[in-house]
């Protein structure tokens, strides 16, 4: 019995650690890849910020902590900032938050800029009084937003729907099944939602209050 329970035990680190190399290794790939893209000379690279959170400036105090998700070269991160809010804006690219950086700079504001990957490590909890994050899903962050926001919070969330797969090459998994940020968010004070699906774009925008 005690050699089957060593035995066991060998087998259950093994499995451990190669799980552990395989997200290290898919980590590592998905920043190069974002390091690639954003690196691209021809790349165009987009400063505005979102349309659903310049038009919708009224919802928001402008005061405490604002975390970026996905933050990309810091658009969202720098307006927020311009708003008067402590903002931190994360991204797996170095080269991506290099480029923030120097867009804050231009912008006479001030970010801080965290290079991480969300699948290896979790959000603060009570933390932020704003959550931004557009263009981008991962289904086991809802909860880590939903934990992080504090009491008041607000979302800002707009990323692609299923309807996009009509226009793109995009897997299934990368866009949003309907009012699935509905469902996603339950329990919040929805105080915007909209669902868009106009030849080439599809999308579904949210702005949600933690109760």
């Amino acid at each position: 019995l005690m050699q089957f329970v060593i035995d066991f035990l060998y087998i259950y680190y093994d499995i451990i650690n190669e799980n552990y190399y395989q997200e290290v290794y898919m980590s590592l790939k998905d920043k190069e890849k974002w390091d690639t893209k954003y690196s691209n000379s021809d790349r165009i690279s987009v400063k505005s910020p979102s349309e659903w959170l310049t038009t919708h400036t009224g919802l928001l105090s402008g005061e405490g902590k604002a975390l970026d998700i996905a933050a990309g070269e810091g658009r969202n991160s720098v307006f927020a900032a311009s708003l008067g809010y402590e903002v931190v804006c994360m991204d797996i690219s170095d080269v991506a938050l290099s480029q923030a950086n120097r867009l804050a700079n231009e912008k006479n504001v001030k970010i801080t800029t965290v290079s991480d990957d969300l699948d290896n490590s979790s959000l603060p909890e009570n933390e932020y009084d704003l959550v931004l994050c557009f263009n981008f899903l991962d289904r086991n962050l809802f909860q880590e937003i939903r934990n992080t926001l504090k009491t008041g919070g607000i979302l800002f969330y707009e990323t692609f729907t299923v309807d996009y797969l009509k226009y793109s090459s995009f897997k299934r998994q990368w866009v949003l099944e309907q009012n699935e940020l509905l469902k996603a968010f339950e329990g919040f004070r929805v105080l915007r939602y909209r669902e868009v699906d106009e030849n080439p774009e599809a999308f579904a925008s949210l702005i949600a209050q933690k109760l």
